[in-house]
This record gives C-alpha cells, structure tokens and sequence, in this order.
C-alpha cells in the first residue's frame, strides 16, 4: 500500500501535537501561561483621557518554562514564603492610579503585585508625561522621598522605577534619611530618557548614585535575547532581572504581558522578591535582607560587572538556601601551669667536687708530660 506524503506529515504532526499535550498537562506551569493577554505597552500613553480601544491578544511572548517568573523561580518562592505580608513597597515611577498617563507605574505596579500580592503598594508619581517627550521631575521625586522618610521606615522598600536625569538639592538627603532608618531602596540601573549610542556608563547620569546601600537594578534577558542591546552599564549595578515575556497590568488595569527588557520593570520585580524575602524574614534587618539577596543570585558565566552586577536574582534560593556560617574561633585552652622545679640541696657541693677533679686530673696529666723533661735536666748536672 502506497502512503501520501503528505499525509505522512500531516500524522508525523498530529502526534507530535498530542505528545506535548501530554506532557504538558502532566507539567506544572503558571496558570497565567496560556492566557491571552496584550502586550503592555499597547497602551503607552494616555493623555485625552477616555476607554481605550480593545487591544489584540496573545499568549506568552515567550516559554513559560524561561519566562522571567520562570528564571528568578517565583512560584516556588511564594509557597515558601508570606508573600510580601506586612511589607509596603512605594512605587516611585509615573504612577498606577485611575489618572496616570504613562504606563511604566501600571507595569510596574503590576509586576509587584504578581509577586508579592500581600505587599501593602502606594502611589509616589514623579514623571511628567508629555505627548513626545517625558521627563522625571527631580523636585518632586526629592519631595515623594522626604513624605516617605516622615513616617516609620522598618518594613519599607521604596522603588525608584525612573530615576532622576539630574542631581536635585535634597535628594542624597531623603535617600540617606530612608536608608538610616531601615527602609530599603531599589533603583533602575537607567532609563531611556537620558540615554545615548555613546553612554559607557550611566553610573554618573542618573540619580540618586551617592548611597552604596541603594539597590540598583539592571535588566536580563530571558531566551535569545542580548540585554547589551537593551540596557546601558551601569557601574554601580548590584544585580539584574528579566523582564521580557513577565506578566503584568496595562495602564488601564488590564492584564498583559511585559514586552520589553527594561530596567524600571527589573527595579520593580526586584524589590517585590525583597518583600517576599523581608516578609518572610521579619526579624530582619534591611542589610540582612538585601545581603541575602546579593549571596543568592544565579551567576553565569560571562556575568557581572557594570551589566549583571551579582547575578540574576533567584527568589527561591533567597529564601530555602542556608545561611554560610562563619567558622568559629577554637576555644582558648587554659595552659597547665609549669611543674615546680625540684631543689637539690647537694648541687653545689657537686658541681665544686666535679671542677676540682677536671682541675686535678689536668694538673695529674701536666706532671706526667714535665716529668721526662724534669729527669733529663737532673742528670745532666
């Protein structure tokens, strides 16, 4: 019986079709995986106010088995963990109320939330949101940070999504404030509002830059995806996160997935996996916490530096791997006191007994050896 080609392929396929059915239903995977969504940035901007058109959907832009939840293993850590329980993250970025006009505080808002959703957010906009350009408002950004400072600090991760282009007079200040008083803040590693083709390091151009305690984040990619091409080095990064192909809110709260490598997104997922670890760890100091982070990431090789930082951040590990002690000092052992030395009354006696004798067997030799010489002479007279 002679078989069709075509038909052939067309059985080869079916089966392939119903093997990855089968495994995928015998797979744990996210239940948001298969979901249709848009892409976030399908709603940018929002400047005339009014319902948005609806967007077209799609699936994951990536596979959720390296998808960014996927890399940084968010799934296991919020099994293990309070999920950001008693921990209040402020997102200082364009804002994720009903009255935003740009979508980056929506996202990020979004990427918190999925998460940690017991974290406790609130609002701190900073962005003025124009039809071609937006710009940080530094004043602004320095006031949302003091408001933050007046209250009480432990428990609180402040999320800087959209750092500012230019030093403003306070800014150090309130961030210094923040961090003495417990709270830990999170930055992106930069933005492009103040990038160029020639930038080699954004260390010095965005702010605030002057704390070593401030966490700052840069962006990974996920699957054949060269961050090079996305984000700018950053000499003080600290760690990285993906971000393409995570799952979010749109700016009008609509579900969709994050369709670009972007550091103030990597800023948000970062201080959420720092909530589950901090609400899991209350105890915690904030330099225990971001420690605890820093030790934890998934280095690769070719990894670090002004790009990676430590690593990528792996949710998991910072909450199950255990703590390296430090080797403990062996106990001092109390020396035994030396033994009394023993007094020999006839020591004296016979050590002057002994030098009379070398002396009186030397001068018994010299007799011996003189005599002949003694003898001769008596002769001769």
């Amino acid at each position: 019986m002679r078989v069709d080609p075509v038909t052939l392929v067309r059985s080869g396929i079916a089966l392939a079709a119903v093997v990855s059915g089968l495994t995928l239903l015998g797979s744990p995977s996210p239940a948001y995986a298969a979901e249709e969504r848009p892409l976030c940035k399908v709603y940018e901007k929002n400047l005339g106010g009014g319902a948005p058109q609806k967007a077209e959907t799609q699936t994951a832009p990536v596979p959720d088995t390296v998808a960014p939840f996927a890399i940084m293993r968010i799934a296991e850590a919020q099994k293990v963990s309070k999920q950001g329980q008693g921990i209040r993250v402020a997102v200082v970025d364009s804002g994720y109320s009903a009255k935003a006009q740009d979508y980056h505080g929506t996202v990020a808002a979004g990427l918190i939330s999925e998460i940690a959703p017991k974290a406790k957010l609130s609002d701190h906009p900073i962005l003025k949101v124009g039809q071609e350009k937006s710009t940080i408002d530094a004043k602004q950004m320095v006031a949302q940070l003091n408001s933050l400072a007046k209250g009480n600090a432990k428990g609180l991760i402040v999320d800087i999504g959209l750092p500012a282009t230019e030093a403003a007079s306070g800014l150090d200040t309130a961030v210094d404030t923040l961090i003495k008083k417990g709270a830990i803040v999170v930055m992106a590693a930069d933005w492009s509002g103040v990038a160029t083709g020639t930038d080699r390091d954004m260390g010095p151009k965005v702010f605030p830059n002057a704390n070593d305690s401030v966490v700052t984040v840069s962006a990974s990619g996920t699957w054949a995806s060269d961050p090079d091409s996305a984000v700018l080095p950053n000499s003080n990064t600290d760690v990285a996160a993906p971000t393409y192909g995570a799952p979010s809110k749109t700016l009008f709260g609509q579900p969709c997935w994050v369709d670009s490598i972007s550091t103030s997104f990597a800023s948000a997922e970062v201080s959420a996996v720092l909530a589950l670890i901090w609400s899991t760890n209350r105890g915690w100091s904030a330099a225990q916490v971001i420690d605890r982070l820093y030790s934890t990431t998934s280095g690769r090789e070719g990894q670090g530096g002004r790009f990676w930082g430590a690593g990528v951040v792996n949710a998991y590990d910072a909450l199950t791997r255990p703590a390296v002690e430090e080797a403990a000092e062996p106990p001092e052992v109390e020396q035994a006191p030396m033994a009394r030395e023993k007094v020999d009354p006839l020591a004296t006696v016979r050590e002057n007994a002994i030098w009379w004798a070398i002396g009186g067997g030397g001068a018994l030799g010299l007799g011996l050896v003189l005599r002949p010489l003694f003898s001769r002479r008596k002769g001769s007279m």
